[in-house]
C-alpha cells in the first residue's frame, strides 16, 4: 500500500471511529438537529436523602387549600414530603374563590408558596394543549393541534410551541405535558380527534419536531404523548384501558416512526399512556395485557432499550380508569408503574413516598431503579436550568411576546381553514345574494355565546343574521319546515371538544334531533362548518353543497372562517386526515 493510500486509509478509519463514537452520545436527524446528551454532569443528586430522591419521581396535584385548611403549613408539608413537582390543576382553585380572577391569583399564590417551601426549583406542569387561554382567560386560546396539521407549515408549528411556552412561563410553568403526538387513525375515536396533528406520520413528524423545538428553545420542557400511540381504536383511556391494535410493521411506519423521530430530535420527556400494545407485549397481569403505564416490556425494553430513549418517562394520570383494576388500589398502581419504568408518576397519593421508601429499605424495590429515575430527572433539571432557584419563577410577557402570540394564532387559523367541498362554486357568499342568514350551533354545551363573534363579524360585513340558535330539534320544527323559507343560508356550526361530553364521539340526544332537522331542510341552503371533529361535516352533512373544517372555535378560527366565506382570503388549508373511511359509510 502506498504512503498516500495508507494516509487516506487511516484518515477514513479515524473519521469512522470518531463518528460512531459521537453517535452514541448525540443523535442526528435528517435536518441536522442534534439531540442533547441526557447524562447529567452535576451529580449532587447522589447526596439526596432517600425521601428526597423519591420526591423527584413525584408530580402531585396542587391541592394546596387542603393542606392550609387542615392547618398543615406548606413548609412543614414540603419537609415531610419533599416532592419534585406539582401539576397546576385549575379545577382546584375555584372552590375557594368567588370568581375566576381571584381564582387565578390564588393559583399564583399556590405556585409561589410551593416553590418557596421547596429545597430545589420545582417542576411546575400543565397540559395547555391549545394555549394557556383555554384554561385561564387572561391568556390566548390558540387553534387546535389539527389546525397546525391543516396549515402544514413548520414555521407556524415552531411558533405555536414557542407561544405556549412563553405564556406558560408567566405562570411559572416549566414543564408542559404537551404536545399530543398521537395519530387519529380511527374516525370514531372520542379522545384524540383534533388534539392530533394528523393521521399521517410523514405529515405529522416535521411539524411536531418544530413544535417541540419551539417549546424547548424557550427553556420549557416538552412532553410527547401518549406512548405507544393513541387514536387507532375507539377506546378512551379515561374510562378503560385503551389499545394500539396495529401490527408491529404498521406501528413502526406510523406511531413508532413519530416517536423515534422525536426521540432522535431531542424530546426531553415522554408520557406513557394507559394503552396496551399487543404486537409487542407478552406479559400479562391476571391474564390481561396491562397498559404501557404498567408494562416493563413497553417502557424499559422497548422505549428505553430498543428505541434508545434517555430522557424522562412520565406516566399519564394515575386516577384514570385505563390504569385501574390491575392492582388493589391507586398506591399499588403508582408503585408498580414506577417499578416497570416510569421515572415520574403523575398524581400519586402522598403515601406513595412512604410506601416506596419502606420497600426500598426492605429490599423489595432495587435502589438501582430509583437511582436510574433520579439521574434522568437530574439531567432534565440540568438541561433546563432547574438546579438552582432564581429570584422569580414568573417570567413576565413582553409586548413583543403578546404580539408574537396573537400573530401566530391568526396565522395558523388563516392557513388552516379547509374547504372540503363547494359543489356549485357558490363561494364567496355576499350580502346582496344571501340576504338573510341563520346560524345554528350543534354541540353538547350551549355555544351561542361563543359563536356570537361569528354573528358579529358577518353583520359587520353587511349580512343580516336573524338569530343564533343552539340546537334545532326536529320535534319542535319538523312539522313547520316552511318556517325556514325566509333564510337564504343556514350555517350549521359543529363544536364538541373531548370531555364535552366525555365518552361520546358521534352525536346523541339533542344534537341528534338537531341533525335530523337540518337534514330535512333544503340542501341548497346548508353550509356545514366543523369547529372541532373534522369528520362531522362529511358524515352528517354528506349532501350539503358547502362543507368547511375549521378544527377549533377560538377567536382566530372564527375570524378566519368569516374572511374565507366572504372572499377576503382564499381557503388554503388541506385536510390533515382522511375523511372517507369505510367505517363511516
Amino acid at each position: 500500500m502506498s504512503k498516500l493510500n495508507l494516509s487516506l486509509y487511516f484518515a477514513i478509519l479515524v473519521f469512522v471511529l470518531f463518528s460512531s463514537g459521537c453517535e452514541n452520545q448525540v443523535r442526528k436527524d435528517e435536518s441536522g438537529s442534534n439531540a442533547y446528551n441526557f447524562v447529567a454532569t452535576d451529580t449532587s443528586w447522589k447526596s439526596l436523602s432517600l425521601r428526597e430522591k423519591i420526591g423527584q419521581t413525584m408530580m402531585i396535584q396542587s391541592n394546596y387549600y387542603f393542606q392550609t385548611r387542615e392547618n398543615y403549613p406548606i413548609d412543614s408539608f414540603m419537609k415531610d414530603y419533599p416532592v419534585g413537582g406539582i401539576f397546576i390543576a385549575s379545577w382546584h382553585f375555584p372552590q375557594n374563590c368567588p370568581n375566576r380572577d381571584s381564582s387565578f391569583q390564588y393559583m399564583l399564590k399556590c405556585v409561589q408558596d410551593y416553590e418557596s417551601a421547596s429545597k430545589f426549583p420545582l417542576f411546575i406542569s400543565e397540559d395547555f394543549e391549545r394555549g394557556v387561554g383555554l384554561t385561564y382567560n387572561q391568556y390566548t386560546h390558540l387553534p387546535s393541534e389539527m389546525a397546525i396539521g391543516a396549515a402544514n407549515d413548520t414555521t407556524l408549528a415552531y411558533n405555536f410551541g414557542s407561544s405556549i411556552a412563553r405564556e406558560s412561563k408567566e405562570l411559572g410553568v416549566n414543564w408542559l405535558l404537551h404536545p399530543v403526538v398521537d395519530l387519529n387513525m380511527n374516525p370514531l375515536h372520542s379522545l384524540v380527534i383534533e388534539r392530533s396533528i394528523s393521521d399521517d406520520a410523514d405529515r405529522a413528524l416535521p411539524l411536531l419536531k418544530q413544535q417541540v423545538r419551539g417549546i424547548q428553545e424557550q427553556g420549557t420542557i416538552a412532553t410527547i404523548k401518549h406512548f405507544p400511540g393513541d387514536g387507532a381504536t375507539i377506546r378512551d383511556q379515561h374510562l378503560i384501558t385503551s389499545a394500539n391494535n396495529l401490527d408491529m410493521k404498521t406501528w413502526e411506519s406510523t406511531f413508532g416512526k413519530v416517536f423515534q423521530g422525536l426521540i432522535n430530535d431531542g424530546a426531553a420527556s415522554i408520557m406513557v399512556g394507559h394503552l396496551r400494545f399487543a404486537a409487542y407485549q407478552k406479559d400479562s397481569i391476571n391474564g390481561v395485557l396491562p397498559p404501557a403505564t404498567l408494562s416493563k416490556e413497553l417502557m424499559t425494553d422497548l422505549l428505553k432499550g430498543k428505541m434508545g430513549f434517555k430522557g424522562v418517562i412520565i406516566s399519564d394520570a394515575l386516577n384514570m380508569g385505563g390504569v385501574a383494576g390491575y392492582y388493589k388500589n391507586q398506591i399499588e398502581t403508582a408503585v408498580e408503574s414506577f417499578k416497570a419504568g416510569v421515572d415520574v408518576v403523575l398524581w400519586p397519593d402522598l403515601e406513595y413516598m412512604d410506601t416506596v421508601e419502606a420497600r426500598i429499605l426492605r429490599g423489595e424495590i432495587p435502589m438501582e431503579r430509583l437511582d436510574d429515575a433520579v439521574s434522568r430527572v437530574w439531567a432534565l433539571r440540568e438541561k433546563f436550568n432547574l438546579l438552582k432557584k432564581e429570584s422569580s419563577i414568573f417570567k413576565k410577557l413582553t409586548p413583543e411576546d403578546k404580539e408574537f402570540i396573537s400573530n401566530t394564532g391568526q396565522a395558523i387559523a388563516d392557513k388552516a381553514i379547509t374547504l372540503i367541498k363547494d359543489v356549485r362554486k357558490e363561494l364567496p357568499i355576499t350580502p346582496q345574494r344571501d340576504t338573510l342568514l341563520l346560524l345554528v350551533n350543534i354541540s353538547h354545551s350551549n355555544k351561542t355565546k361563543e359563536f356570537s363573534l361569528t354573528k358579529k363579524l358577518l353583520e359587520e360585513k353587511g349580512f343580516k343574521v336573524d338569530t343564533l340558535m343552539h340546537h334545532l330539534s326536529f320535534f319542535d320544527y319538523g312539522w313547520r319546515v316552511n318556517y325556514f323559507d325566509k333564510y337564504s343560508r343556514i350555517i350549521v356550526m359543529f363544536e364538541n371538544k373531548y370531555f364535552e361530553p366525555l365518552g361520546v364521539s358521534l352525536f346523541k340526544d339533542k344534537e341528534a334531533l338537531s341533525l335530523w332537522m337540518v337534514n330535512v331542510l333544503p340542501r341548497e341552503k346548508i353550509i356545514g362548518i366543523s369547529y372541532s371533529n373534522p369528520y362531522y361535516v362529511s358524515f352528517y352533512l354528506e349532501t350539503a353543497p358547502i362543507n368547511i373544517n375549521a378544527y377549533s372555535s377560538d377567536v382566530f378560527s372564527q375570524k378566519a372562517v368569516v374572511k374565507a366565506l366572504v372572499g377576503d382570503m382564499p381557503f388554503v388549508g388541506t385536510s390533515p386526515v382522511k375523511l372517507q373511511h369505510d367505517i363511516l359509510k
